[in-house]
């Protein structure tokens, strides 16, 4: 990778960050240069954390030279961090990219990992989350457990698992992330690490869209899709057609693992091994599959929803490959859908 050494001049990265009023956590703003700008609640609802929850606060740091925009939702559990891409327009990464930098910025150290030394840091990784996490976690020699999504389901597994640690981050696919229980320290957490992230960036004379593409190189480029596949009246045959055939020769892909968490089983199709998992009951089923393709079936809201969760990779070797590779796997994901559509979805 190139320009990896810093550089040696004095740059300070320069952020905004957008937290509810009544100036939530307004007490936080002090790391570097960051700005703060208050929504009203009302006004900007937050059930989903998105571009559009985050728009205010980019159009008010349009056309300046701001290095990210860091946004939080009305009870300070959520995260969503905005970015200037190579042409200077601010996009938002999503909950993956952003749990990978996260993860990356929290484990690495200058020095090369000494895998002889007792793991200190624990990463807890909600289980629709792409296995890029594994591989950051794996390489910098961190501690992993999974959960499944949800502040209250992360904060059980804190609990459960962070105190032989001396630090723990958890996170999610629906943008929850935890440094600490207590809410504004957890902010304050998140602002000092993401800042930290932001300043070794800029003194390599790089942006946050530049190391993420640089994890995409080093750990593989993963495509993660939701697809809301809900149909009136037939979502519980849906699921557990997915439970009870899970596609695999059709597909031509071959099924290396199984976990139902509604019958609390996991299965290994190529030992044969058959274990119960650590985590509760819930109307999640996982498939694993050889070539790294992953696909999580979710019943919620009492069966009124069925979601599709859909991650897989592929080789980015520079810079200059990573929209090819970015593309090539958005196609591979879709494609992936319609198949599923023909053979599992439609039930009739």
């Amino acid at each position: 990778m190139e320009n990896d050494q810093p550089v040696e001049v004095n740059v300070m990265p320069k952020g905004l960050i957008y937290l509810p009023e009544p100036k939530k956590g307004s007490n936080l703003v002090t790391e570097g240069d960051l700005d703060a700008l208050y929504y009203n609640p009302e006004k900007n609802p937050d059930e989903n954390l998105n571009y559009k929850f985050l728009l205010p606060a980019l159009e008010k740091v349009k056309g300046l030279d701001y290095d990210f925009v860091v946004g939080f939702d009305h009870s300070l559990d959520r995260t969503i961090i905005g970015y200037p891409n190579p042409e200077g327009k601010f996009l938002v990464f999503t909950a993956h990219q952003q749990a990978a930098l996260f993860a990356q910025a929290f484990l690495f150290e200058e020095e090369y990992p000494d895998f002889d030394q007792e793991k200190t840091k624990l990463v807890i990784k909600g289980i629709v989350l792409s296995q890029q996490i594994d591989k950051i976690v794996t390489k910098n020699n961190g501690a992993y457990k999974e959960s499944h999504a949800g502040y209250a389901d992360l904060r059980e597994r804190v609990l459960e698992t962070a105190d032989d640690f001396t630090d723990f981050l958890a996170f999610d696919e629906r943008n929850h992330v935890l440094m600490d229980l207590d809410k504004e320290k957890n902010v304050g957490k998140q602002l000092a690490l993401l800042y930290s992230l932001a300043k070794k960036a800029k003194q390599r004379e790089k942006t946050l869209f530049d190391v993420h593409v640089d994890l995409q190189i080093r750990y593989k480029l993963y495509g993660e899709k939701t697809f809301n596949i809900s149909s009136e009246g037939e979502n519980k045959k849906i699921f557990d057609r997915f439970r009870t055939k899970p596609p695999s020769d059709a597909m031509h892909e071959e099924l290396v693992s199984i976990s139902d968490f509604k019958k609390q089983l996991f299965f290994n199709k190529l030992t044969g091994r058959k274990s119960e998992p650590e985590l509760r009951q819930m109307d999640i089923v996982q498939l694993e599959y050889s070539s790294g393709l992953k696909i999580s079936v979710e019943l919620t809201e009492g069966g009124e929803k069925l979601f599709l969760h859909l991650s897989d990779f592929t080789d980015c070797y520079n810079k200059e490959s990573f929209a090819a590779s970015r593309k090539n796997i958005h196609d591979r994901l879709l494609k992936i859908v319609v198949s599923l559509g023909k053979m599992v979805i439609n039930v009739n």
